[in-house]
């Protein structure tokens, strides 16, 4: 039975299987994988570099160029008074920057000192004399040489804005027939150098100096009877007009320039001060007329003066000479003459006329009076600028510490107010000789201090033109 049963499923299942449909084709199925893949993907990437490019500024002009026209390839000779080698490391060093200043320039510096003058005449007769020197304004050696015609004219060739960098009071000082010669250059304030040794023993104090010229016989008088020294003063033999002048308030010339007037009263006065002080024995007559400035000083500094009329630049003189006098210095005002003026200027850079380099000249004496070049000098020693603006630098305004120092606070007052109270003298260095011989006869010869400055009046008036 359960044989036939499986028969008849066996069969049944061949019958349905014949009369069914054909099975369908089976094409693979193409499978597509998203694979995620890992990649390096290269980015150019741009840099952008700034590139620095240094510029160098045009430089602008040099303020201390004021001076144009300047000859290329100049050489120039350069003369000082009396100023190596304490000095020298200031000079070389201004040298340098002017050359600096002024490309192209070249400068040759000689110091010249006891035969200084000497050696200035002997240049300029033999036509070598230096293109830029420097005179003493004191002496009144500017207006000497200007007036021979051997310094250079400023009035056309000096801008004016450089005219106005000096004190005006000094820029027209030394003037000849209304021409200036000169650039200021350092200035010193008239002081007397107190020998406390020798002073003190008078029994006056520092406070009785006198204040005015005419009180100076009877305070030498006292020197000579309590100390047994001498006054070392000293006439200025090389300008005795300009001291008539300041001294005696004497009127060397008339007004129109055509008449000397210096045996006036006042000028007889002014001479037989010192002609009585000769003969009282209380002058060093060598040191009276010296035309060697270093004479008296070098009196003082020996300890053998109880003062000495100078600047305080000179103080440095006393200090490596004898620095044992130093510690007894005492500083005083100078005695203010019967003008009331103090005095003029003490020292100038010109420019001599015949220069093949007039412009470079004009630079390198423009140059060494400048503000900043005055500062410099000032800071070394006790000179004083001629240039206000100089004055602007704290070193003025600092409290003194060395007495040579003691002037400071009030030296731009004080250089405002010098002048050249002195008249234009024609033939001014022989004038000046005559009033000499004049002096020194009424001085050691018992001239008549009338006799002689009268006759010396009719010698000067005969070399008016």
């Amino acid at each position: 039975m359960r044989t036939k049963l499986l028969t008849v499923l066996i069969l049944a299942g061949l019958l349905l299987g014949a009369c069914a449909p054909a099975a369908p084709v089976v094409t693979p199925e193409t499978i597509v994988e998203t694979v995620m893949v890992e990649s390096t993907t290269v980015v150019e990437k741009t840099t952008v570099v700034e590139k620095i490019v240094e510029v160098t500024p045009t430089p602008g002009p040099n303020p201390e160029a004021v001076i144009q026209g300047v000859e290329p390839d100049a050489e120039i000779g350069l003369w000082t008074f009396w100023l190596s080698p304490t000095f020298d490391d200031y000079i070389k060093d201004t040298i340098a920057r002017f050359e600096q200043t002024y490309p192209g320039v070249k400068v040759n510096w000689e110091d010249h000192q006891a035969t200084f003058q000497d050696d200035l005449r002997n240049s300029f007769a033999a036509g070598n004399a230096p293109d830029v020197i420097n005179l003493s304004i004191s002496e009144g050696w500017v207006s000497d040489y200007a007036s021979q015609g051997l310094l250079y004219p400023l009035d056309d060739a000096v801008p004016q804005e450089v005219k106005g960098v000096y004190f005006s009071n000094l820029w027209d000082q030394q003037v000849v027939d209304g021409a200036h010669y000169q650039f200021p250059w350092y200035q010193g304030i008239q002081v007397n150098l107190v020998n406390r040794q020798i002073y003190d023993q008078t029994g006056l104090t520092i406070e009785d100096f006198p204040k005015t010229v005419d009180g100076l016989p009877a305070l030498c008088e006292t020197i000579k009877e309590t100390t047994g020294t001498l006054c070392d003063i000293r006439l200025t033999v090389n300008d005795l007009l300009a001291q008539m002048t300041y001294e005696g308030g004497v009127q060397v010339i008339n007004e129109d320039g055509t008449a000397f007037t210096f045996d006036s009263p006042e000028a007889v006065a002014w001479l037989q001060m010192y002609v009585d002080m000769v003969k009282a024995g209380t002058v060093d007559r060598t040191v009276l007329v010296t035309d060697q400035d270093r004479v008296g000083l070098d009196l003082f500094t020996s300890g053998k003066a109880a003062f000495y009329n100078t600047g305080p630049n000179l103080i440095r003189e006393v200090r490596a000479n004898n620095p044992g006098l130093y510690g007894y210095l005492a500083v005083v005002p100078a005695p203010v003459g019967k003008s009331g003026v103090v005095g003029k200027g003490l020292m100038a850079m010109s420019v001599k006329k015949d220069t093949p380099f007039p412009n470079a000249s004009m630079a390198l004496a423009q140059f060494f009076t400048n503000p900043q070049s005055m500062l410099d000098f000032s800071k070394i020693v006790a000179i004083y600028p001629s240039t206000p603006a100089s004055y602007d630098d704290p070193f003025f305004s600092a409290a003194p510490v060395a007495i040579e120092d003691s002037a400071k606070p009030y030296a731009k007052d004080s250089v405002s107010k010098l002048a050249d109270i002195v008249p234009s003298i024609p033939n001014k260095a022989d004038v000046n000789n005559i009033v000499l011989q004049a002096v020194q006869q009424a001085l050691f010869n018992n001239v008549d201090p009338q006799t002689a400055l009268t006759d010396a009046v009719a010698q000067a008036n005969a070399l008016l033109p």
